[in-house]
């Protein structure tokens, strides 16, 4: 009996997003190029119990520097809230902006100490204005880097 107690009291402490904070991306993610700085807009949902604490959310990468955010970090967000963040980014290097997915990391306060999960962001649909032969969907980081870059034809494979 004392273990079904114990083994429901740990189940229940994670799930209740004390241990470990459970997170996952709200609505659809949108991307705004063209826009000076080149912006990706993420919405963090807290699927826990408890409040939690997001520390950091977005990187530097290939090409990319992160200058900001909208929302001002740490920022505390309530069980069952969500909370979108815009990621505003400098373009350094269109030839090296990676050509394939790449993950947005959030790190959030953990009573185990920072707890870090990337999300896989769904590609941008872009237009016939995109200066490649086939338009269609492309990364995130692609389609935000569009309107930085003179020509996507410089770009080599990431």
């Amino acid at each position: 009996m004392l273990v079904v107690v114990l083994a429901a009291v740990v189940a229940a402490a994670w799930r209740s997003g004390v241990v470990a904070p459970r997170f996952a991306l709200g609505e659809q993610p949108s991307v705004s190029h063209g826009w000076d700085p080149p912006r990706q807009t993420i919405t963090i949902r807290n699927d826990g119990w408890t409040e939690m604490t997001l520390l950091a959310v977005g990187r530097d990468g290939p090409g990319l520097r992160l200058v900001g955010t909208d929302v001002r970090l740490p920022y505390r967000l309530a069980a069952g809230r969500s909370v979108s963040i815009e990621l505003r980014y400098e373009v350094t290097d269109c030839g090296d902006v990676p050509m394939v997915a790449w993950p947005v990391p959030v790190t959030a306060d953990a009573a185990t100490g920072p707890y870090r999960r990337f999300f896989w962001l769904p590609p941008e649909e872009v237009g016939s204005q995109w200066p490649l032969d086939q338009p269609g969907a492309v990364p995130w980081q692609r389609a935000i880097s569009w309107g930085s870059c003179h020509s996507m034809y410089e770009v080599r494979p990431g």
